[in-house]
């Protein structure tokens, strides 16, 4: 499947971070999603390949705020 804006629109199936990898990609930006405390971290490969970013976003506890449940994505630079 092509990567175009239509098909990733419809793409419902979980990224693992194992595809992000072999795109040379291999930190993550994570963000916490308590409004109230915006901090954020850089996280490096230490998660399994078939994790997802679903699994993540979960999983994550703010170090700041004790808040659980992030906002993680690739650090595309």
């Amino acid at each position: 499947m092509p990567w175009t804006i239509p098909n990733l629109l419809l793409h419902d199936k979980p990224l693992p971070l194992s595809e992000q990898r072999a795109l040379g990609y291999t930190k993550l930006f994570v963000y916490c999603s308590n409004p109230g405390c915006h901090h954020n971290a850089i996280a490096a490969d230490e998660f399994p390949d078939e994790m997802t970013y679903n699994d993540l976003q979960r999983r994550m506890v703010c170090t700041v705020c004790d808040h659980r449940g992030a906002d993680a994505r690739a650090a595309w630079h």
